[in-house]
């Protein structure tokens, strides 16, 4: 995967989350299909937002960091509704959403990570690769 495809998936997995906000409208009806509110909506705005500045600076850290947030509050969610409770305003079909959100965000970050070292493991400062038996 190269920088580019790794910055485009994280601004489009950034702008689905942003974009998940539609679902605060409770005149949904049939096509709310997930919940979202409360401390899930300022989830889904900041994760989103961090996602779309990795994509944007072409960064790898702030992908992981959403994507680990995505993942955490989904594992919270699970675990908030197993005890009868609602602590973030959101349903388990949101959880699934960021739970699939956060591993996407986690392995584009390690892709874009990986996109931005060379064979040596030291960082590209000019965007190729030196040759392997030529002079710097």
């Amino acid at each position: 995967m190269n920088e580019r495809s790794c910055r485009r998936a994280c601004l489009a997995l950034g702008s689905a989350s942003v974009a998940s906000v539609v679902f605060v409208v409770e005149g949904l009806g049939d096509f709310r299909f997930m919940r979202v509110s409360g401390a899930a909506l300022v989830i889904a705005l900041v994760a989103g937002v961090l996602a779309m500045s990795a994509g944007g600076f072409a960064r790898a850290w702030p992908a992981v960091t959403a994507g680990i947030g995505f993942v955490g509050a989904a594992v919270f969610q699970v675990i908030s509704v197993a005890m009868g409770r609602d602590w973030l305003g959101a349903s388990l079909s949101t959880a699934s959403f960021w739970l699939g959100l956060g591993v996407g965000l986690i392995v584009v970050g390690c892709a874009l990570s990986a996109t931005r070292t060379g064979h040596d493991g030291r960082a590209r400062h000019d965007g190729r690769e030196k040759e392997e038996h030529g002079s710097s």
